[in-house]
């Protein structure tokens, strides 16, 4: 009878000893000295995850391990975890990372793009950022008869935050989203007022990204552009001549020239022999750009020219022959570059 209670007597400190002890191990003690991101993919099995975790660990005693895999079922982790990115904090037990990754509470990526020459390059960004594929959004856009060419007049370079295993779906449903907010009623009427359409902002704006290499000179060089348009003038923008001369001939020009201007004449984007807007946007313009085409600065100047420094500012002009003096200068210091 002695033995029995004093066999009994031992089990139980021994259980609570492993009670106490595995709290300490996995409810107490911290694996993390830093933030980690935690992703688990869509083929990701329960025994990878689980892989993943243990690696993490290294920290915890060799007696723990023995209960490890006993602990995460019967959290119920291989029933409760989904493919994802989570973030887990710095100091977190194993018991607060198994909490995260049941919880499903993913956290979203900052998924940052700028002006590109080219849209498909938003494929690339996806794909690299994302657990998305380029060949999946690109099924998905063809199922749905949406052309990779159609985004140039969506997308709105900024900062979205999206889920990391974000469906081609959803990828451009969050695109969508972003457009109609940037579209608020305050720049529809901008819109307006200039007589753009939002898809005629988005040609001009190209124009005005690609021209303009300061941001502080964006809205003064919009408004250039609109009073040529106001005006039923040939737009004459050289950002188009080297966006046709590159898509013609694969060639790239430092300067534009008559004969640049010449090869080009039969492109839809060839502005000095066609008036009006091109029909495509010829960069997937900023943020700025949008904006500075939306609220131009009001001013006269119909001409405008590099000005003879590296400092990719332009000089501004009301007549032609204060443009002719602005360009002999400008093209004078070209020559003493030996930029041809």
């Amino acid at each position: 009878m002695k033995f029995n209670f004093f066999s009994l007597l031992l089990c139980v400190l021994f259980g609570l000893f492993l009670v106490l002890f595995l709290k300490q191990e996995y409810f107490q003690k911290s694996i993390l000295d830093q933030d980690y991101e935690f992703y688990i993919h869509e083929t990701m099995s329960f025994e990878a995850v689980t892989f993943k975790i243990d690696s993490l660990s290294q920290d915890l005693s060799f007696f723990s391990k023995f209960f490890f895999i006993p602990f995460l079922k019967q959290k119920r982790l291989d029933y409760w975890y989904r493919p994802g990115r989570y973030v887990l904090k710095e100091s977190s037990s194993v018991n607060d990372i198994v909490d995260k990754l049941r919880s499903r509470s993913q956290d979203p990526i900052d998924f940052t793009f700028n002006s590109m020459d080219d849209v498909s390059n938003i494929l690339s960004i996806a794909s690299n950022r994302l657990e998305l594929d380029s060949v999946q959004l690109i099924n998905y856009l063809d199922s749905i008869n949406f052309s990779l060419d159609s985004l140039y007049f969506l997308l709105i370079p900024n900062t979205y935050e999206i889920f990391w295993d974000v469906s081609p779906q959803e990828f451009l449903d969050r695109i969508y989203f972003e457009y109609n907010l940037f579209w608020n009623q305050s720049r529809l009427n901008a819109a307006h007022a200039i007589n753009l359409s939002k898809k005629e902002v988005f040609v001009l704006a190209s124009i005005v990204d690609k021209e303009a290499s300061h941001v502080d000179e964006m809205s003064r060089i919009a408004g250039l552009y609109l009073n040529r348009i106001t005006k039923n003038w040939f737009l004459a923008a050289d950002p188009t001549i080297i966006y046709a001369y590159k898509s013609m001939f694969n060639e790239s020009i430092r300067r534009v020239r008559n004969k640049h201007i010449d090869k080009t004449k039969s492109s839809l984007f060839n502005t000095y022999h066609r008036k009006g807007l091109p029909p495509m946007p010829i960069c997937v313009p900023s943020f700025q750009s949008i904006d500075a085409v939306l609220y131009p600065e009001k001013h006269e100047y119909m001409y405008m020219c590099a000005r003879p420094d590296a400092s990719e500012y332009h000089n501004f002009a009301k007549t032609y022959f204060q443009h002719k003096k602005n360009a002999s200068s400008f093209h004078k210091w070209l020559n003493s570059r030996k930029i041809f």
